[in-house]
């Protein structure tokens, strides 16, 4: 019986072998001085330099080194589409939030790994943009019609809104008990107006205007450029115009659900509405099929992919990408003070809430200055 390695040492043995060849080099042509200084320069490089695994996942559960493997993708926190930077993607299991493309790119990969036997996505998420919530609803259907291979989707407290969306082309749904599920809806922009101002106050020491009369005006070029603009209303035709396109999203998200479940587009538009459903209501409704806790639902996807329980492990793709000398001594980079977390994902989401609709559940609360 043979034991395998932990996973960072094999690139640990790689880095130690190209340190020995390359400083013999040096010895030979730069003598005893430049032998030492390579040394020195060549060890500070390899601990400095970001760790290069040989392998993509890190053992979560189960037999560590088992070839046969279910992998956990987790949807946590407000969907979003992709990060802009690679900041953004190191940091988003830290404050809270999923890029749907990135959950997207994950299952494409694990689709080409035979060592993958099943997928199991863990949801806890109060939804977000829609583009976000189909790319992972679009990852999942893929990854099922490529492997034939079972992926289960676990609530742990909540699924609502782009969550729903995401998670319902999964094989089977499975929500923790006392969860919250549902939310099918579409929520718009929010636009104010500022009927009548006599004051615009810029905050503390920043001075202000107050005066019994205020006039503002815009300076555009295209009708309705200027939506948004707190100190006009919105005109009929402009508010047909929103409401138009919410409908069109709005329908497409019922007929995507009726479709994946198999549940009458009626019966979502006219009894269950946006509604946010208990345990035993969403069952009844068919968007899970049924209170299991994780390790249950763990189990019975196992059970689906064959796999003798206590032989196979929990894996899920590596995050953590800190220099070797970190990780040898535990150092780990700190996550954002938690304040910063939850101002990160408001100005996300009220951003994109400015500009889109959204698939989501629960107030963004937006605070405008």
């Amino acid at each position: 019986m043979t034991r395998s390695l932990p996973p960072f040492w094999p690139s640990v043995f790689h880095r130690c072998g190209v340190i020995f060849f390359g400083t013999l080099t040096f010895f030979f042509t730069l003598g005893v001085v430049g032998f030492s200084a390579t040394i020195f320069f060549a060890l500070l490089g390899v601990l400095l330099a970001p760790a290069s695994e040989t392998s993509p996942y890190e053992h979560v559960s189960g037999k560590e080194g088992s070839r046969d493997r279910i992998l956990r993708i987790d949807i946590t926190g407000p969907i979003l589409g992709s990060p802009q930077n690679e900041e953004d993607s190191f940091f988003a299991p830290l404050v809270g939030v999923t890029y749907g493309y990135e959950v997207q790119r994950q299952l494409a990969e694990a689709a080409k790994d035979e060592t993958i036997k099943a997928v199991f996505v863990n949801i806890s998420t109060p939804g977000g943009t829609i583009f976000g919530s189909q790319a992972i609803a679009e990852g999942i259907r893929s990854y099922r019609a490529a492997t034939q291979k079972p992926l289960y989707a676990f609530i742990e407290g909540i699924s609502a809104s782009g969550g729903v969306w995401a998670m319902v082309t999964a094989d089977r749904i499975y929500a923790d008990h006392g969860s919250m599920i549902g939310s099918i809806g579409i929520l718009g922009p929010s636009v104010f107006y500022y009927d009548r101002p006599t004051s615009l106050d810029n905050g503390l020491l920043m001075g202000g205007v107050t005066a019994n009369r205020i006039e503002e005006r815009t300076l555009s070029a295209g009708r309705s450029k200027d939506i948004g603009n707190p100190f006009r209303r919105l005109t009929p035709q402009e508010i047909e115009v929103f409401q138009a396109g919410l409908e069109q999203e709005y329908s497409k998200f019922i007929n995507h659900v009726a479709q994946a479940r198999g549940i009458d587009p009626s019966v979502i538009r006219n009894k269950m509405g946006a509604m946010i459903f208990s345990n035993e209501q969403a069952q009844r409704y068919r968007l899970i099929d049924g209170t299991r806790s994780r390790p249950d639902t763990l189990s019975a996807l196992a059970s689906a992919a064959k796999l003798k329980e206590g032989e196979y492990a929990l894996v899920r793709f590596r995050r953590d990408r800190s220099p070797l000398i970190n990780q040898l001594f535990g150092v780990q980079s700190p996550p954002p003070a938690p304040e910063t977390q939850q101002m990160w994902k408001q100005e996300q989401l009220c951003a994109l809430s400015q500009l889109r609709a959204l698939a989501y559940y629960g107030s963004l609360s937006c605070h405008r200055q």
